[in-house]
């Protein structure tokens, strides 16, 4: 109401002041003249996630010798030709100076929230068809009121849904203690402006049980118009797991599941969760550690020169899969004597689900060795024996580390033949 006051007070301050500063012989109407207003332009000012600015830009001429007031401006946004918001915008107490020209600026702005709900057809549109209308009032008191209508028409941006898409997994990396597992999706950005950070988190079930729950950490916006690629890593470790599944002891392997629920955090999207994609089916190997025993002292030939001695190991492999002996280094020592030390001389193959022994033959030439040890086999006197060492073994599977373990035997035995 004030700003109404003034500018008709202003208005009728022009047109007095210029009654008495021009001659008679002129016109009022050639006293005060009306200013020149013309339609510029409709740019978009500002978009994001939650609303989106478009700014109009009027220009008003003042042709007088005094300042004038700004105009009262109407307007009003249609979406494909249907009324959406509208607005006035009032001079308040600026004004144009004499002989000068300004830009006058409308800003129209709407919430993506109050934009679905109002157009609820449209999501999924990648644009929209808008037109803004806007009426420029002036009211002079010798001219009357003047009014301009302008219209112009255009597209802006719809705000898209980001995607995930293209789930895929991996085992990365693989022992006997622990599998990691590499989940990968990507998350496709459409909107030209970047989006917060979305709040990602997984469950990962194993024969339909929940195994391990946690959230994602994302370092970074999703880029406008971009594809950012979310890794998400996992470790199973197998003590745990046959602690909370032991029934699959006896397995090699269990199929299991990542579901991954997200939250992108737009207002508009509320209550959508946006994984078109959830569930990412994965195999889990479950390894078995390869196990070593020993399997006594035999002797294979015995003389009066010479004795003969087979030193057994045995390897099993409880995994589907082949292994082979990369490396064996041992040390044997019987009644506090060194019978040997070093390298098994074997590439053995252990195939899936078997046994393998590991033989190493040892002999002595010595009389006073020949005659004790003869002696000990023909009385099947217990020997005291001690066996460490440590063994490597490989397999041609993706991403599985060589098993490397150190063993420790000792005990009694007797030397048999």
């Amino acid at each position: 109401m004030k700003n109404l006051i003034f500018k008709k007070a202003l208005l009728a301050l022009i047109t007095i002041t210029a009654i008495i500063t021009f001659t008679t012989c002129q016109t009022l109407s050639g006293i005060v003249k009306e200013p020149v207003v013309t339609f510029r332009s409709v740019e978009i000012a500002g978009i994001s996630f939650s609303d989106i600015k478009l700014l109009c830009k009027v220009n008003v001429e003042n042709p007088n010798s005094i300042s004038i007031p700004f105009p009262d401006i109407d307007w009003e946004f249609f979406v494909n030709k249907n009324s959406f918001v509208k607005g006035q915008l009032s001079g308040d107490q600026q004004s144009i100076k004499a002989r000068r020209s300004n830009v006058v600026d409308v800003l129209v702005s709407f919430t993506y929230v109050d934009f679905f709900n109002t157009f609820s057809s449209l999501r999924g549109s990648e644009q929209a068809d808008f037109k803004v209308a806007l009426g420029i009032k002036y009211d002079f008191p010798i001219l009357g009121e003047k009014k301009w209508d302008f219209e112009h028409e255009g597209v802006f941006p719809v705000l898209q849904m980001p995607k995930i898409s293209a789930p895929s997994f991996k085992v990365d990396k693989l022992d006997f203690t622990k599998a990691e597992l590499l989940f990968t999706v990507n998350v496709e950005n459409p909107n030209k402006f970047e989006l917060p950070l979305p709040k990602m988190a997984y469950d990962y079930s194993i024969s339909n049980n929940s195994f391990l729950k946690s959230s994602v950490d994302i370092s970074k916006p999703l880029a406008a118009a971009a594809v950012t690629p979310v890794l998400i890593r996992l470790t199973v470790d197998y003590i745990e797991l046959l602690q909370n599944f032991a029934s699959l002891r006896n397995l090699n392997e269990v199929q299991s599941r990542l579901s991954l629920n997200t939250d992108f955090g737009i207002p508009a999207f509320a209550g959508e969760s946006g994984t078109n994609l959830t569930n990412i089916a994965a195999t889990l190997p479950i390894l078995k550690a390869p196990t070593l025993s020993f399997n006594g002292i035999r002797a294979k030939n015995v003389s009066i020169t010479r004795l003969d001695f087979e030193i057994v190991w045995e390897i099993e492999n409880n995994n589907n899969f082949a292994m082979n002996i990369k490396d064996f280094n041992y040390n044997l020592i019987v009644n506090n004597s060194r019978w040997g030390d070093g390298k098994v001389p074997t590439n053995l193959q252990i195939p899936a689900g078997r046994k393998v022994q590991v033989p190493l033959d040892i002999s002595f030439s010595s009389l006073a060795m020949v005659r004790d040890l003869t002696e000990i086999i023909t009385r099947g006197t217990d020997v005291t024996f001690a066996c460490t060492g440590n063994y490597s073994l490989g397999a041609a599977l993706s991403g599985l580390s060589d098993f490397n373990s150190p063993f420790n035997f000792n005990g009694v035995t007797k030397l048999r033949r």
